[in-house]
């Protein structure tokens, strides 16, 4: 069954939020990226007719503060937002697509005093490097509705039928197919950027496309998000604004239990973020170098074993030890070493016989769980072993266990859902927010209040268009 939340949530989130929230700017690593000239935007962006709705046109138009908000086509008598939206339904083209190119051609979108010429071409339709708006036979492409209607209805009809039917737009424009733009080589990866070359047959424009479709529509996935590109197997976690992949299926599987939690994203979405250091092994994988130094990778980081001895106290078997080369480990952080008195190196949960409690032990310290969701989350499958509360007496008792990053959450208590990242809850602040990065209220664990404030709460998570 579907959870949907109250739409009261936003008035009690923002109240929230407004007190209490401690704020950190977000990663833009991604924005600092070179332009790829052969990829820029995927076929399912250009086509997505129904990525916005008309209220949600006008929604963006207003948060812009953008004179398209207000603006009444002299001819047609539609606002601007219908326009936008009824050209990209009868073409099936993204009205997110015909925003970015209405911005890219006449800044039309975010400029408060606009000239009545910026209306008039708003989509640059049929305006060519040598040509004059003044010349008779451009008149009928003038006009707001006309340029946002004919530029729709020329890439649908037109760009992408002789892309499918020959392969190339009449220009030579086409997925594979290699042409010099502005002495560049460019050879786009797909239909979308072809159609972008073809409309603007220039670097600068497309790239300043790109530019106004990342700063209006690309979304900016939190720390911990799982994603994976539509078709593709491989899947990537987002950490410090980089993308690590995961070597295989079985490396994936060591930290996360399944794969409904992993978000799909265009090509584009993907590329925004520079790849990092790669996820190679599994999590608390025993890997040994050619000097015969064992270590055991617990969460990124390395443990060394200090002698035999430690490591026989483990009980790890010889063949579960992977060998590696030493610049297969340049990158991790080495943490405390394994020596024959660590108490439970690799970590157990224990629970008080008594009181029915759990604890993480590792290392000889005692780390509270808070709720079952936290230990089902971070520990699936995992042992419980019965203690007796004079035998937990004997560990010291530490910080609490939290939930792991990329969980979403919530308490019964109050309406909010949270993304767990960096070790913060970060609460988005609307349902649009949480439906327009591709979450699934499935995937939302409900927790109680106190296991739920150990986090620290992070800065909000805002909607998307």
């Amino acid at each position: 069954m579907e959870q949907r939340l109250s739409r009261s949530f936003f008035v009690a989130l923002l109240t929230v939020l407004v007190s209490s929230a401690t704020f950190f700017p977000v990663s833009v690593a991604w924005a600092q990226q070179s332009f790829n000239y052969n990829y820029i935007l995927t076929d399912h962006d250009l086509a997505d007719y129904q990525a916005m709705s008309l209220e949600h046109i006008q929604a963006f138009l207003v948060s812009k503060r953008s004179t398209l908000a207000t603006y009444l086509d002299p001819v047609t008598r539609l606002r601007a937002a219908q326009v936008i939206y009824q050209s990209a339904q009868d073409f099936q083209i993204s009205p997110k697509f015909l925003l970015a190119l209405i911005q890219k051609e006449q800044s039309l979108v975010e400029d408060g005093t606009p000239l009545p010429s910026q209306y008039d071409w708003a989509t640059g339709y049929a305006v060519c490097d040598s040509c004059s708006t003044d010349d008779p036979v451009l008149q009928k492409f003038k006009g707001f509705y006309n340029q946002v209607y004919n530029a729709a209805k020329r890439i649908r009809t037109v760009y992408l039928v002789d892309l499918v039917n020959r392969g190339m737009t009449s220009s030579g424009f086409g997925p594979g197919l290699t042409k010099l733009v502005d002495g560049q080589a460019v050879t786009p990866q797909n239909q979308a950027t072809a159609a972008l070359y073809t409309y603007t047959p220039h670097l600068h424009g497309n790239q300043l496309f790109s530019e106004v479709w990342n700063r209006f529509f690309a979304r900016a996935y939190p720390d911990g998000t799982l994603l994976n590109v539509e078709g593709e197997r491989e899947v990537w976690l987002v950490e410090d604004g980089l993308r690590r992949e995961f070597a295989s299926r079985s490396v994936y599987l060591s930290y996360y239990s399944d794969f409904d939690r992993v978000l799909t994203v265009g090509e584009n979405e993907l590329q925004k973020y520079p790849e990092g250091r790669p996820l190679n092994f599994a999590n608390y994988s025993f890997l040994r170098t050619p000097r015969g130094t064992v270590y055991l990778l617990v969460d990124d980081e390395l443990r060394g074993f200090t002698s035999q001895e430690a490591l026989r106290q483990v009980g790890v078997h010889p063949e579960e030890i992977q060998d590696v080369a030493q610049e297969d480990l340049t990158g991790y952080a080495e943490a405390e070493p394994i020596t024959s008195s660590s108490v439970f190196p690799i970590g157990a949960l224990l629970q008080d016989k008594k009181t029915g409690g759990v604890f993480w032990v590792q290392d000889g310290l005692k780390h509270p769980i808070w709720s079952r969701e936290i230990m089902n989350i971070n520990f699936p499958g995992r042992r419980i072993t019965v203690s007796t509360p004079e035998q937990l007496a004997a560990y010291p008792t530490s910080t609490p266990v939290l939930l792991r990053d990329g969980e979403l959450v919530r308490s019964p208590d109050e309406p909010a859902v949270y993304l767990i990242s960096n070790g913060l809850r970060r609460p988005f602040v609307s349902e649009a927010a949480f439906l327009g990065l591709g979450f699934d209220w499935q995937h939302v664990a409900t927790t109680s209040p106190a296991a739920l404030a150990l986090h620290q709460l992070g800065e909000p998570i805002a909607a998307t268009y």
